[in-house]
Protein backbone atom coordinates (compact mmCIF):
# COMPACT_ATOMS: atom_id res chain seq x y z
CA UNK A 1 0.00 0.00 0.00
CA UNK A 2 2.87 2.35 0.78
CA UNK A 3 4.29 1.95 -2.73
CA UNK A 4 1.06 3.28 -4.22
CA UNK A 5 1.47 6.58 -2.35
CA UNK A 6 5.01 7.30 -3.62
CA UNK A 7 4.83 9.53 -6.68
CA UNK A 8 8.52 9.62 -7.57
CA UNK A 9 11.79 8.34 -6.21
CA UNK A 10 15.07 10.18 -6.55
CA UNK A 11 17.97 7.75 -6.70
CA UNK A 12 21.70 8.15 -6.90
CA UNK A 13 24.06 5.50 -8.16
CA UNK A 14 27.54 6.33 -6.93
CA UNK A 15 30.73 5.65 -8.83
CA UNK A 16 31.33 2.41 -6.94
CA UNK A 17 27.91 1.00 -7.71
CA UNK A 18 28.09 2.19 -11.31
CA UNK A 19 31.46 0.51 -11.75
CA UNK A 20 30.10 -2.68 -10.23
CA UNK A 21 27.15 -2.69 -12.60
CA UNK A 22 29.43 -2.14 -15.60
CA UNK A 23 31.78 -4.90 -14.44
CA UNK A 24 28.85 -7.30 -13.97
CA UNK A 25 27.47 -6.54 -17.44
CA UNK A 26 30.89 -6.97 -19.05
CA UNK A 27 31.41 -10.23 -17.15
CA UNK A 28 28.09 -11.63 -18.36
CA UNK A 29 28.81 -10.61 -21.96
CA UNK A 30 32.31 -12.10 -21.80
CA UNK A 31 30.96 -15.37 -20.40
CA UNK A 32 28.37 -15.51 -23.17
CA UNK A 33 30.91 -14.90 -25.95
CA UNK A 34 33.35 -17.44 -24.51
CA UNK A 35 30.61 -20.04 -24.23
CA UNK A 36 29.74 -19.53 -27.89
CA UNK A 37 33.40 -19.93 -28.80
CA UNK A 38 33.62 -23.12 -26.75
CA UNK A 39 30.45 -24.55 -28.27
CA UNK A 40 31.12 -23.70 -31.92
CA UNK A 41 34.79 -22.94 -32.57
CA UNK A 42 36.54 -25.93 -30.99
CA UNK A 43 34.44 -28.63 -32.71
CA UNK A 44 34.85 -26.85 -36.06
CA UNK A 45 38.59 -26.62 -35.46
CA UNK A 46 38.72 -30.33 -34.66
CA UNK A 47 36.84 -31.18 -37.88
CA UNK A 48 39.22 -29.00 -39.92
CA UNK A 49 42.25 -30.75 -38.41
CA UNK A 50 40.70 -34.15 -39.11
CA UNK A 51 39.98 -33.24 -42.73
CA UNK A 52 43.50 -31.87 -43.23
CA UNK A 53 45.03 -35.05 -41.86
CA UNK A 54 42.80 -37.23 -44.09
CA UNK A 55 43.49 -35.19 -47.24
CA UNK A 56 47.18 -34.84 -46.50
CA UNK A 57 47.84 -38.58 -46.40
Amino acid sequence: MLFLLITHIITYIGPGMGGGIIAAILGILTAFVLSLIAIFWYPIKKIIRFLKSKLGK
